[in-house]
């Protein structure tokens, strides 16, 4: 056999198929270099084949369930401010319960300055339900550019049962006037549903936080949530609250004997008892919707790693593998640069 060179057809032929096989090679350099980078074994669902459809099918999904996180997140922000709120209602509550049975009653200046308390305490109520989160008002349900309660028709509630307790200076009886506060504040347009145009009240804010699920994340002013209403008040804790504190606050202009404050007082406190003990009512019940985010929140979360896993089984290169072929096409793509560089000088005997 000859080992003369090879001749320029054969070398043109075989250096055709050698460029061919390097850009082939190249081309998987490239990808594997690319899915080792990425981390991925496509970067189109068209390159996935067969297995396309398992992501197609639950990637949405995840998408889904990751908005639904995203729900449960900012839900627990609002649920720490609806339990903070209710805890300070629930303080302000109990504290006024006690100090309307309590020795301030029995002298003028004591009177004066449960007064002066009560009227502070108003206003406070008024800024703790009128709280904002992200510009929205945390207690106006559905309606929530819409503040719960008003200031002004706050102002002239309080005014009008500082009206109606100014008849203890004339010989009304303390359970009359009261019964008179309670009628007022059972209708007053301070808060929902007064608040309406309608009369009515708007629902509460829902989240959703998965299928068919939603969680009302804060109470609506003027509504009870979970309690039933308190006997012998307006049917809203809010209300009673607010004309518990209106009633004492109106104390500051009555010149009735000591007998008949504390008879009023006596009324006061049982309102404020029985508010106290709706508000803790209502903060059970929103631990329980604290409780059934955390719940949904851990639900989901599963169900998002096992989606997650079942995705990147069809998703995610096995990077010991990929490393290796890229190793290996490497190595194929070296080899072939070689030929072309050697094909002039390649014998026969080497082509053979």
């Amino acid at each position: 056999m000859s080992t003369s060179a090879v001749s320029p057809m054969a070398q043109s032929g075989l250096l055709a198929q050698l460029v061919a096989n390097s850009a082939a090679a190249q081309k998987q350099v490239d990808d594997l270099t690319l899915e080792t980078s990425s981390g991925l074994r496509s970067q189109t669902y068209g390159g996935l084949g067969a297995e396309a459809g398992v992501s197609l099918d639950l990637r949405p999904q995840m998408a889904e369930i990751g908005a639904w996180q995203q729900n449960i997140s900012s839900a627990g922000t609002a649920l720490d401010t609806t339990q903070s709120v209710l805890g300070q209602l629930h303080g302000i509550a109990s504290t006024f319960s006690a100090d309307a049975i309590g020795a301030d009653l029995q002298t003028g200046t004591g009177v004066s300055a449960l007064a002066g308390q009560a009227q502070q305490a108003l206003a406070q109520v008024e800024g703790l339900l009128n709280t904002q989160q992200n510009g929205a008002y945390a207690f106006s349900g559905t309606q929530s550019q819409t503040a719960p309660i008003d200031a002004s028709a706050l102002s002239g509630f309080a005014s009008s049962v500082a009206g109606i307790v100014a008849g203890l200076s004339t010989g009304s009886s303390a359970s009359s006037v009261m019964s008179s506060a309670i009628s007022a504040g059972s209708t007053a347009a301070f808060t929902w549903p007064g608040l309406s145009v309608s009369g009515t009240t708007p629902a509460a804010l829902g989240v959703p936080v998965g299928r068919n699920t939603t969680l009302s994340v804060g109470f609506v002013a003027g509504r009870n949530s979970f309690a039933p209403p308190a006997g012998g008040g307006t049917g809203s804790y809010v209300r009673d609250l607010v004309t518990g504190l209106a009633a004492l606050a109106g104390l500051s202009g009555t010149t009735a004997g000591s007998g008949t404050l504390q008879s009023f007082g006596a009324s006061v406190s049982s309102l404020l008892t029985g508010t106290a003990d709706t508000i803790g009512t209502e903060e059970a019940g929103f631990g329980g919707v604290q409780d059934q985010a955390g719940s949904q929140g851990t639900a989901l979360s599963d169900t998002l790693t096992s989606l997650t896993r079942q995705v990147s089984s069809v998703e995610d290169t096995d990077m010991t593998s990929t490393a290796t072929a890229l190793s290996q096409v490497q190595t194929q793509l070296e080899a072939s640069y070689k030929l072309i560089a050697a094909l002039p000088n390649l014998s026969l005997v080497a082509y053979l």
